[in-house]
C-alpha cells in the first residue's frame, strides 16, 4: 500500500457507515426481536466504534435498541 492510497476518514463517513451497517442489519432480518441477546451486542459493538470515533450511537441507534444498551448496563 502507498501513501497515496491512505485516505482521511471524517467523523460524518463514520457515521453513515456506522448507519448503514445498522439498518443493513436490521432490513435483512438479523436483528431478530426474539433475540435480545444479540440485538444488544449488536448495538453495543457498533456503539464502541461510534463512540471512539466520537459519534453519538443515538444518532443512528433505534430507540428500543438503546433501551436495551441502558438496560443491560446496570
Amino acid at each position: 500500500m502507498s501513501s497515496n492510497d491512505i485516505k482521511p476518514w471524517f467523523r460524518d463517513d463514520i457515521a453513515r457507515t456506522l448507519m448503514s451497517i445498522y439498518f443493513a442489519s436490521a432490513a435483512n432480518g438479523t436483528q431478530r426481536t426474539d433475540d435480545d441477546n444479540y440485538r444488544v451486542g449488536f448495538a453495543a459493538a457498533l456503539s464502541s466504534v461510534a463512540l471512539a470515533v466520537g459519534v453519538n450511537p443515538e444518532s443512528f441507534l433505534a430507540p428500543e435498541d438503546i433501551q436495551r444498551l441502558r438496560s443491560n448496563s446496570r
